[in-house]
Formats: C-alpha cells, structure tokens, sequence
C-alpha cells in the first residue's frame, strides 16, 4: 500500500513539473454519439455491385455526366458525380419499350441529355433507343439495320443533331446509317459505305468540315476512311477525301490488314482540332483487335499509316483513348486479356504519339482491376473532356475469336473485380470508384490520420474462387460516402492490420497480413504499394517518427525488428529479443520509447527506452490474457504504461518507469480489447455483452479519487463487438474515436460496420496545415531542360518546314504561370517571343511555339523563363532560370523523326508520365544529377563545414584563455 501511494505521489509530482493542465476544452464540434461510417457497400449508390460487368463507357462535356453499360446483366446506368456514385436507369430504357440487353452508347459531345442506345432485337444489338432528357425517357429511332450494330456516334449540334450508327455482318457487307435530328419520327438513311463498321466517329469541327470517319473492313483487309456529309440531304460522298482509294490500316504492306472476318473489335480516335477536309489536320488513332493481319495500335496522318504498338496473343488491345490537338496529345490503351490470379487489366500510356512511329510506351504501375478468375478485362479506356482525368470499365467478356462479338458480351464471372476506375496520373495509377463486382465478408482494420482528413479501411473476401480483399481510402471524416479502393490483392491470413505514424503530416501508410510476411507501405497515399520484406512473420507492427525519420517496429513472436523505411530501399535491423516469454501488441513513439504487451503464457510488459535496443520488464499483469499496452509520454521527467488484458476481470492499470508495481486505475468496466491515448485515455470494454469505451480525462491522475472516468455507449445499438485483435481502437487528432465491429458485414443489417464517435470534452490536439513556402521559394529560378545545346531542330526535306519546337523546365512548386522569351541573341536584346504560359501540367511544365516562321535553318536561339504566378495565386515576377540555346538544321524526312526523351520530374505528375531509366540515361538519375538538381545541398554541407570550423577555433580560443 505504501508502495503504490509513493508512485501516486511521484506521478502527480510528475504531472505538476510538466506544468500538465487536466481542464478539458472543445476542439471539433461533434454530436458525442456514436455513429455508423458509410462505409462501401452494395446498398447505396452502386459502389460494389455483384455481379457486374462494364461494356461500354461513355461521358458528357461537363466531366460529371457518365452513362456505363452492363451488357451480361441487363443494366444501364448514369452517374452525376463523376462515377462517384451510378443510378439505374435500366427501367426508364424499358418503359420506352426498348429490349435489353443494351450494347453500346454515344453521347452527344456537346449535350450530355441526349444519349442514343444500342438495344436488341432478338437478343442481338439492331435497335437503336434515344433520350433527350438524359435518360428519364426514351424512344424508338426505328432503326432499320438488318445486321448488328458495330458502332455508335453523336455529332456536335450544327443546328442540329445526326446519329451515325455502322452494322457489320462478318463478311464485309455492313454499313453506315444516318438519323437527322433529335425529335422521334426522324429517318435513318443508309450513306452507301460498303463494309463492316467497327467503329465511327463524327468530326469535332462537324460544323465546319461536316466529315464522319470510319473504321471498316471488307475481305480484301481494314481501311480508314473519311466521308464528307451534306446534312441538308443525309448523304455522304466517301470518295471526296481519298477519291476511293482509302488507306488501309496495316504498316507491312498492301493486302497485310485484318479481313473483316478475323476482326474482332477496333476503335478510333480523333484529335480536338481534326478536319476531315484539311490533309494536315487528318490524323486518327486507331486500334485493331483480331486473329488475323497486323492488329494493334495505329495512327493514320492524312493517308501515311504508322503502326504505334503491335499486338500478341497476350497483349491485345480492347479500347484506346486521345486527348490533344495535332501536334500535341497523349493516348491510352486498354487490354484485353488481364492477370486471374491479380485480377488487374494492363493499361499503356504515351505521351509522344504525334511525333514519331518509334513512341514510347509505359505499362501502369497499378493497373484497373477486373480478369479475376476468366483472365479476360476487355479494358474500355476514356479521358475526361478536360483531359485531366482518365476512366476505364472492365468486363469479363469472352472475346477471343471474330465469332465471339457480340454473343461473348453475355458472358458473366461473378466477384471477378471488374469496376469502374479512375486515374489521375494519365493512367499511372488507377483506383476502383464504383460498379465493383467484389464482395466484403467482414473489415479488417481502420487507420486515420493524426489530422483526420484522410481514412483507409481495409476488408476481407472469403468468398469465390480466388477471395480478393481490398483496402480503401475515404478523404472525409465519418460521414463521408466517397470511398476510393487503393489496392485490390489477396490476403493470406484474410487478417489485415493498418497503421500510420500520426506524426505530424505524414500521409504513409503501412499494412500487413498478420501471421504472414506479407508487409507494404504506401508513401503516396496509397497509389503505390512496395514489398517490405520483413523476413519474419508479422503479429503486429508500429510506426513512428523520430527527429523526421520514420520507423517500422515489426513483432514476430517474442522478437521485434526495426526498419528505416524513409529510404528508397528499407533497411531492417536484426532481431531483438523482447525479454517476454509471449507477445501480442507492439507500440512506439516519438521519443525512442517501444513497449510490447505480452500475450496469455506471459502477460506482463516488454519496454526499452533507447528505440528498441534493449528491453526491461514489468512484473505480470493482475488479470493475465492478451496485453494491450501504450505509453503516455507527455512527461520529460518519465514515461507512464497504461495496459490491460482481455481476461475476465481484467482492470486498466499504470506503471510508472522504474516502480516496482501495477497501480490499478479503477476504470469503470472489466475485460479490455484495446487502449488509446493522445491527453484522454481511452480503453475499450467488453464483458461479453456489449462493447462500451471508458474514458478518463485525466489518466495522469492515476487512482480515485484523483482519475475522473466515465463511459462512452450512448448511440452504440446492443450487440455491438469492439474485440478486433490486435487494436481494436484507433484515435485520431486526439478526439476522433474509431472501432470495428467485430462481426461479419451487413451494411444494411447494421453488422460488422465502422462506428465513430467525435469526443467534444477531449483535449486532443488541433491539427495546423504547413504553413506555404516562402516567396523566395515560390519564385525561385526554374530550371531549363529543354531545348538545348544538344538538341537540333529538324527541318523536313520534302517541304522545308521546320520541326515542332517544345520548351520544357522544372520548378520545385506548382506555379500557376510562367513568362518565357526567346531571342536570337544571348542577351535577349533580339527578341522574337515574350510569352505568358500557364501550363495545362503543372508539375511537367511546357509550351509548344505555335509558329515557327521567324526560326531560320542554321541559326542559333536562346531562351529563358521565369515564374510569374506562384502556385498560392500570388503575382509578381521570379528569378530567371539558366539560359539554353538550340540550333535549327536539316534532319531526317517525317515519320523518321528522332525526338527529345520525356523529362523526368519530381512530384505528381498530371498528363505527362516520365522517361523510364535505361542504360543510355540511367547515370542522369544517380547522385550526380540529384547534387545538380538540388544545388542547396552541397552549399548547405559547405556552410556547415565552415560553422563547425569556426565553433572549433572559437573553442580553442576559449581553452587558451582558460
């Protein structure tokens, strides 16, 4: 008794050094009850839905309005948020009278309320449905195809609208219908196009250059072609463009395309500024898939065809996507074959395809899911109207001979993870929004930001064939319904722990398979997702932050490793022997203090004060079980443990650092599963009834009748099981409460779901966003990268003109606006521009010069260019960047074109993905180019060298006065 009234005494004495005020204040507004999360589910908005597959995509000019077609399963629908959240709209098509399934949809590029159809006859895609109210309701167009339905288009409104739709029979003896105008009652008329239509597209300048392009084929191969409309008459004359001789899509030779009988689908692109009537304004992207000819990627400039990516058995192309203008763009590819055992669909990505046959190509780095179990994804690839955005639906359709189309689209694999996905990195990375065919048996594990501004929630599958989980991320607090799935991957314990550092501003995040060595991080908010190879199997883990390096703390058995994980490669010490005899949770913090609560064979408390060096114990637990155990290290003057047990009777009890016993805290309950603290201490409690939290404000206090405790269940509904091992309670900005309910998921049933609770009284601390950097930063100099001193403009021999000239620089922020000037002279006197750029990719900065008339062959040119707008929105004018310069001089002839390597940038990248390292480049990325990239470090260790020089003379100087 005198011993534990001496430890009472010494940490209230503690408390009082540290100056530590136990009056509580507000910090969030919040309502103190506990609540559900809306967390992802198939009850509200069409988040997961099973079984589901996406045939066909197609968005209106406002980036909001997506339709997406569910061929196999009879369904239509729309989305207002971006593909956030779908309505079925199936209903509305059938009350028009329309037969399902439908197959294909086109919106009109200027009005996202009128949308055509493609629906059935007999079960096959010959009827063409429309709405002008954005699918409230439809008609019949009355189309009188006698063939199915290959392709759909939409014109921009010229005063009116037409529809195009191209029928294709497998033998070439298709094609292409045209309806004038939007009001029911309208007449299809046949526009005479001998062949079968694969894909079609209305010119984006249809009103001036009343052109429609078409992909087709015959049994002679597969040709481009560009016809020339008079919408007065409906007719199209198809030998205008290429006087009957159009080119045929192949890059080995006449006679070397697909036949219309080996095509299976195709797809076409066209350029923003595309003029069916200008030759230097006729350029197309296309895609062939079939069994026969030379399939893949092409681009067609006027009637010059070059082959972009060449197709394989296991690299087939599905869709492509363009975004850009003639000169300047960036394409997107989709497969259809995916990984079963990944469930992912590769998507590829260039950003020069306009400017050589040779382009660049880059696989994503986290495809689209979809292909689990059929190994098929037929990945449907689409830009936002803006071009900042990229969207992909998969489906697991059986397209794999020209015989399947259309009778494979009927196929269905259920929980095969075909979704809706997005990318905002030009398909670097893709996410999975919505129209997820996955299935959530029960969730994992919570984990939130210190600032509570971002959540990751991880789920288990345990059923179907392959049992994908996933891990979500939501960018709101507890009543957000915006989920995003940052990683779809099969667990091998299907027990999955989160954690982050809540320090500071870190955004990593960390999970792993329990029992397993399955153990990622995430340093980008989870887009990417590395291997930590830990070497052992994982109990539990911790990560912290000490002095800015962040920490992993891996617990395998009794033994704990560390790991270093702010380097690129992760570096783990040997393993440290905890002194316990069992152990179940692992916890560390800021301060070098590591504690681990031991388990039922030895359930006492393994701490080390020196980063997990070496350990110390504390005597046995009162209650043995499962230890949970955190320290409280507000005090310099010594570290306080806080543990409990899951055994019956358990209590909440304290141990001083260097007493010798358990001080019991009178908590209010029995049996804890969990302990959180920031300054209120919170335990979870569960008899084996209802789970409730008890709460004390001033856990410092230690014993009553000092410690002031109450519970925290008003909200919680009975039969409510807080018991997930081996944290069952996450605390965020000190206030926020998070905890599973640990039994399996029904969201309508109000089972297994994510509970809140905002706690009012707690003085949590308050979270301050990093203050902007200062103008100096803002301003600085940028760096010049491209045109330079190595680079010669090409100039084409067979007309003279000069290649198209991109200046390229880097800046280490986002700055709104630029002010670039190029000159024939080095002391910018001669003049020849003085531009304003605000670029389209802010962290891949660039502009095109939209004339180069004034640029003379052999000559030399210098440029420059400094920041105007800072990326706050502040105005001024920057430091100059380094002076390049760059000749201009013969070359080789178009479609030989030898083009400057993408830039490699640091930060996110939007639109323009960088050059992979190879062996020609690779030492530009080495230590070399990082010290001439990042000058402030050499100068800073210089500085250094010189401080420390003079602090050493001072000191000498002192010691001979001394």
């Amino acid at each position: 008794m005198l011993k534990s009234r001496l430890v009472t005494i010494a940490l209230l004495l503690i408390s009082a050094l540290t100056l530590f005020s136990g009056a509580p204040f507000p910090v969030n507004a919040g309502s103190m009850i506990w609540s559900m999360v809306d967390t992802p589910s198939d009850s509200y908005f069409n988040v997961i839905v099973s079984p589901c597959e996406i045939n066909a995509l197609a968005s209106g000019m406002d980036g909001r309005i997506l339709y997406a077609v569910d061929t196999a399963n009879l369904r239509l629908y729309r989305s207002d948020d971006g593909g956030a959240s779908w309505t079925d709209i199936t209903n509305n098509l059938t009350a028009g009278g329309a037969a399902l399934p439908a197959w294909n949809i086109a919106l009109a590029p200027d009005n996202p309320s009128f949308v055509a159809v493609v629906t059935s006859t007999g079960g096959l895609p010959r009827r063409v449905f429309a709405s002008i109210d954005g699918g409230q309701n439809w008609y019949d167009t009355n189309c009188p195809a006698a063939a199915n339905i290959g392709a759909i288009s939409i014109s921009f409104n010229y005063g009116n609208y037409d529809v195009a739709a191209g029928t294709r029979t497998g033998g070439g003896a298709g094609t292409v219908y045209c309806l004038k105008g939007t009001s029911p009652g309208g007449t299809w008329v046949d526009q005479g196009l001998a062949g079968d239509v694969f894909a079609l597209k209305f010119s984006p300048n249809y009103r001036t250059d009343s052109s429609i392009s078409v992909v087709y084929g015959t049994l002679a191969g597969t040709f481009f072609n560009v016809g020339i409309r008079d919408p007065n008459t409906n007719t199209t004359n198809w030998n205008t463009v290429y006087g009957g001789n159009p080119p045929e899509i192949t890059a080995a030779g006449a006679g070397t395309s697909p036949l219309a009988n080996q095509v299976i689908t195709a797809d076409l692109e066209l350029p923003l500024d595309f003029s069916g009537q200008a030759p230097s304004l006729c350029r197309a992207f296309i895609s062939i898939d079939a069994t026969g000819g030379n399939p893949g990627v092409y681009r067609i400039d006027n009637n010059i065809v070059y082959q972009l990516m060449a197709a394989s058995g296991n690299k087939r192309i599905s869709s492509i996507a363009y975004f850009g203008t003639y000169a300047m763009g960036k394409l997107l590819c989709g497969e259809v074959r995916g990984d079963p055992a990944r469930a992912t669909v590769m998507t590829w990505f260039t950003d020069a395809p306009n400017t050589c046959p040779a382009t660049c190509w880059y696989p994503a780095e986290k495809p689209p899911t979809g292909a689990g179990t059929s190994g098929y994804g037929n990945a449907q690839v689409l830009w936002s109207p803006d071009g900042s955005l990229a969207y992909c639906g998969t489906s697991s359709a059986l397209l794999n001979a020209p015989g399947a189309w259309p009778a494979g689209y009927a196929n269905i694999v259920p929980l095969d993870e075909s979704a809706f996905s997005i990318s905002r990195d030009s398909g670097r990375t893709w996410n999975q929004l919505s129209l997820i065919d996955t299935r959530i048996d029960s969730l994992g594990d919570v984990v939130v930001s210190e600032d509570s501004s971002i959540m990751y929630l991880a789920s288990i599958n345990t059923t179907g064939a392959t049992n994908f989980d996933s891990i979500w991320r939501s960018s709101a607090q507890a009543t957000a319904r915006s989920w995003e799935r940052v990683l779809c991957f099969t667990s091998a314990s299907n027990d999955v722990i989160l954690r982050m550092s809540n320090t500071g501003n870190d955004q990593a995040v960390f999970f792993a398979s329990r029992n397993t060595q399955d153990f990622r991080q995430s340093q980008d908010q989870g887009q990417i997702w590395k291997e930590m190879l830990p070497g052992s199997n994982i109990t539990d883990f911790t990560v912290t932050s000490i002095n800015n390096v962040r920490y992993v703390y891996v617990l395998s058995g009794i033994f704990i490793r560390r790991c270093n994980v702010t380097s690129l490669i992760p570096q783990w010490s040997s393993q440290i022997a905890t002194g316990l005899n069992a152990a179940h949770t692992i916890f560390a913090t800021p301060t070098n203090l590591v504690i681990v609560g031991g388990d039922v064979a030895d359930s006492s408390v393994s701490f080390s004060i020196d980063g997990g060096n070496s350990f110390s114990r504390t005597s046995t637990l009162p209650v043995p079980g499962q230890v949970h155990a955190i320290v409280d290290y507000r005090f310099p003057a010594g570290a306080l443990i806080y543990a409990a047990s899951n055994g019956a009777g358990s209590n909440i009890y304290a141990w001083l650092i260097g007493a010798p016993v358990w001080n019991e805290m009178q908590a209010p309950n029995l049996r804890y599963w969990s302990l959180a603290q920031m300054n209120t201490l919170y335990g979870v409690a569960d008899g084996g009834t209802n789970s409730v939290v008890d709460r004390s404000i001033n856990p410092e206090a230690v014993v009553p009748p000092d410690i002031l405790w109450d519970v925290l269940n008003t909200g919680l509904q009975p039969g409510v099981v807080f018991t997930r091992e081996p944290v069952a309670l996450k605390l965020s900005s000190g206030v926020n409460l998070w905890a599973i309910d640990n039994r399996a998921y029904n969201f309508a049933a109000g089972t297994g779901r994510l509970w809140h609770f905002c706690d009012c009284l707690s003085g949590g601390p308050t979270y301050k966003p990093p203050p902007p950097p200062p103008k100096e930063v803002l301003f600085a100099a940028p760096v010049a990268v491209a045109p330079g001193p190595d680079n010669v403009i090409p100039i084409y021999l067979e007309d003279n003109s000069i290649g198209q000239i991109t200046f390229e620089w880097k800046h280490n922020t986002a700055a709104g606006a630029y002010e670039l000037w190029l000159a024939r002279d080095n002391n910018f006197t001669k003049l020849l521009e003085q531009v304003t750029v605000s670029p389209q990719y802010r962290r891949s900065p660039e502009w095109t010069l939209p004339d180069n008339k004034d640029i003379k062959q052999g000559e030399t040119y210098y440029w420059k260019v400094r920041v105007t707008q800072a990326a706050t929105g502040e105005k001024g004018s920057g430091e100059w960047s380094n002076t390049l310069s760059f000749s201009v001089a013969e070359n080789k002839p178009k479609g030989t074109v030898n083009v400057v390597p993408p830039v490699t940038v640091t930060g996110n990248i939007t639109g323009k993905i960088p050059a992979r390292p190879t062996a020609d480049n690779a030492p530009s990325t080495g230590i070399l180019s990082f010290l001439q990239n990042n000058l402030w470090i050499p100068l800073l260790g210089v500085l250094l060298i010189i401080l420390i020089i003079i602090a050493f003379l001072a000191g000498r100087k002192s010691a001979r006065k001394i």
